[in-house]
């Protein structure tokens, strides 16, 4: 018998957690199904097409059935406590009889270690108040599967309402800064498309139409926004927006001057570091008082302090 799930090369050796102070909603949930999925599909089996591992242990079967290459997945069974080699076997009969028993006993014991440890990785990440209905007071969860109990997440707090999808299409339509990445706004206009695909589909054509408007408030597209419009529109597709718009930001970017260059890579450094200028150690000072040296954390600062106490009209630091 060879080794069973190799459970530590999961990719996820943990599960993005829920918090016990939330309840688990779609997105969390989603995450939670990204990970079990990849680590599921990180132990090879040979059932359900050979293809995606054990994932058939973590997806409905209809989704699985409807990946490529994928067949109906059947649970592998114990061969029993012995081979079986029938009456007056050859030599060479035992030997396939026992090769053939070792590979199936090894496959169930795979496939059980397999879901034992997804399992534990979902019971791990969601508090016990959420799956609590599905334990046995002498069992536990030993008689429910993984499968059973991301099914009762999904249907009793993975359910998506109106606010959830008011809130992707604010998040579709954020404000893009030219000092990012243009496939950042691809991304998120994507991510959206996706977030709303089982619930409010948002058409190519209504995301094609996002992007373009962000773009024309960014102020610095108007010439490819002018040309893109050109195009007949049967062939403004998402994909020949995204050629069309990279290659403009690209064009955009060449004639930056090294200076501005580097500007910009300041100022996307800072904006993908969050920095919050009213923290503590940034603080604001209020122009009009005459204290303003106590609450600098620097000389540098102090110094500033006191020249904007002293002058004939003290002018405000914005923050």
């Amino acid at each position: 018998m060879t080794s069973v799930a190799a459970t530590d090369k999961f990719p996820y050796g943990t599960l993005t957690p829920v918090s016990a102070e939330e309840k688990p909603d779609y997105n969390s949930l989603k995450t939670i199904h990204q990970e079990l999925n990849a680590n599921a599909m990180t132990i090879p089996s040979t059932h359900g097409g050979g293809h995606y591992g054990h994932l058939a242990l973590v997806v409905q079967a209809d989704r699985y059935n409807a990946l490529p290459n994928a067949i109906a997945w059947i649970n592998p069974i114990h061969p029993g406590p012995n081979p079986v080699h029938g009456v007056a076997p050859t030599a060479a009969q035992i030997s396939e009889n026992n090769r053939v028993y070792a590979a199936d006993e090894t496959k169930f014991l795979t496939f059980r270690a397999t879901e034992a440890a997804l399992q534990k990785q979902l019971l791990e990440a969601i508090p016990d108040t959420f799956t609590k209905s599905l334990k046995h007071d002498m069992y536990g969860y030993a008689q429910v599967t993984t499968l059973q109990i991301l099914n009762h997440l999904d249907e009793n707090y993975g359910t998506v309402d109106t606010d959830d999808l008011d809130d992707n299409l604010a998040r579709m339509n954020a404000d893009w800064s030219p000092i990012q990445p243009i496939e950042d706004l691809f991304n998120q206009v994507k991510d959206a498309q996706k977030f709303a695909a089982d619930h409010d589909v948002i058409s190519d054509k209504r995301a094609i139409s996002a992007i373009v408007n962000n773009l024309k408030k960014s102020g610095v597209f108007t010439d490819a926004i002018k040309e893109w419009r050109k195009i007949l529109p049967a062939d403004q597709t998402m994909d020949a927006l995204q050629k069309h718009f990279a290659t403009a930001d690209k064009d955009r970017r060449r004639i930056l001057t090294p200076r501005k260059k580097s500007d910009m890579r300041i100022r996307r450094q800072n904006t993908r570091k969050n920095l919050d200028r009213r923290s503590p150690a940034f603080p604001c000072i209020i122009a009009g008082r005459t204290d303003l040296a106590q609450t600098a954390t620097t000389p540098a600062l102090a110094a500033r302090s006191r020249l904007k106490a002293t002058a004939r009209k003290p002018q405000p630091i914005i923050c």
